[in-house]
């Protein structure tokens, strides 16, 4: 499903004329694929993308499903006044919801049939059908489905200023079901004290954004924290975890004195073959440095480097996206650590690709003052990249340049 967004498309008129078209059912829906699923099939919209839908029937999950035909026309002036223009064409199959959203959509490389007088009902009294070149939903008693619980949930404390005075504030993220992420109209958090009198704590984030503050919280206190998504057909399962909060000063009590920790960490990141409107796998390499670190162990300090790769093709918009999607997967890590006899760890490391600030870092190593496998965690990452407000935009009569680099700094990162 794709992330809702702000895409420069500019829909047919037919598209708004759904409540004004008569149909031969009681309470039509007229269907089609949203605006940003189109242009994401077709690549263009000149003056608009025209629709033709055709409803085929019920989905494998008891969606109503259909086929439609795209089409923009992109003119444009050549030499000495000439005028050409190029109409572009595509075909995409689409699941809507009991509501009519675009639930799940996919290019395709023509239609199963054009039947402009199909119709079909399931065992629900929900009934699609076509007049013409355009798709209708008519509901009876839907079988709705609420989303799926949210998956990736985490929750930090730290302290929040505000003017001359600071307190401390729960950060909660996480990720939605992908498939109807795009549907999500609000999420809810509440963080509930564990074995305490400290109020309970409650926020809803709006739409699709995944992150939620609350404040002020207690501290030196267990909050046991649940977050749930809601669409247009229910609220789904809670997600739950469990953070303890720092002291009034925001500093974390040790609960495990063999825990090492290393309080900064920074480095590089480089991009092949590097960010741009086209999508590609992007190979990632890290570099970065640890300092300040204490701990049994006593380590010192580390130099490392992180190989990773994207789990899909990537373009620009990735760095501006709100979630973790899309994921990065480990490929080969390697830490040299001072003192030169702690030796050297293996493992590997995941971090996210976005300037957004939302992702975290984790991993494992072993070796070196590892013996055996340890988790390593940051909670927070921030990025910045070289050119990537112009990310895909040329410059001039230039081409545009593909960001290749850029840095990094994390929170505190833990081992263990």
């Amino acid at each position: 499903m794709l992330r809702r967004a702000m895409v420069g498309v500019v829909l047919s008129a037919s598209m708004y004329m759904a409540a004004a078209t008569t149909a031969s059912a009681a309470n039509p829906t007229e269907l089609y694929l949203s605006g940003a699923a189109a242009f994401a099939v077709l690549g263009h919209s000149c003056g608009g993308i025209q629709e033709q839908v055709y409803a085929t029937g019920f989905a494998a999950n008891g969606y109503p499903m259909g086929d439609v035909s795209l089409q923009t026309r992109c003119g444009g002036s050549g030499r000495g006044g000439g005028y050409k223009s190029t109409t572009y064409t595509a075909w995409a199959s689409v699941v809507w919801t009991w509501l009519g959203e675009t639930r799940s959509f996919a290019a395709i490389s023509g239609p199963a049939g054009e039947d402009p007088t199909f119709s079909a009902e399931d065992a629900h009294g929900d009934r699609v059908f076509n007049e013409g070149t355009a798709a209708y939903l008519e509901t009876g008693e839907p079988p709705l489905l609420p989303p799926a619980a949210p998956a990736g949930v985490n929750a930090s404390v730290g302290l929040f200023e505000v003017g001359e005075s600071e307190y401390l504030r729960m950060t909660v993220t996480w990720e939605a079901a992908a498939e109807t992420a795009g549907l999500i109209g609000s999420s809810t958090v509440t963080a509930t004290p564990v074995d305490s009198t400290a109020p309970v704590l409650t926020a809803t984030a709006s739409g699709t954004w995944p992150t939620a503050y609350l404040g002020p919280v207690s501290p030196n206190t267990t909050y046991s924290v649940t977050v749930t998504n809601t669409d247009a057909e229910g609220t789904s399962p809670p997600s739950t975890v469990t953070v303890r909060s720092p002291n009034e000063d925001g500093e974390a009590e040790r609960e495990h004195k063999n825990v090492e920790t290393c309080a900064q960490n920074g480095g590089t990141i480089k991009l092949s073959p590097g960010l741009s409107e086209v999508p590609h796998v992007q190979s990632i390499t890290v570099k970065g440095e640890l300092s300040g670190c204490e701990g049994p162990a006593g380590l010192e300090a580390g130099t490392y480097v992180d190989h990773l790769k994207t789990t899909e093709e990537v373009t620009c918009s990735t760095l501006a996206s709100i979630s973790s999607e899309p994921s990065t997967a480990p490929v080969s890590l390697s830490v040299k650590w001072l003192p030169r006899e702690e030796g050297t760890s293996k493992g590997s490391l995941v971090l996210p690709l976005s300037e957004t600030g939302l992702g975290e870092m984790a991993g494992s190593i072993q070796g070196g003052p590892f013996s055996s496998p340890t988790s390593v965690q940051a909670t927070a990452v921030w990025e910045s990249f070289t050119g990537a407000a112009t990310c895909g935009v040329p410059v001039g009569k230039k081409a545009a340049k593909p960001v290749k680099s850029g840095a990094f700094e994390t929170s505190e990162v833990e081992f263990g």
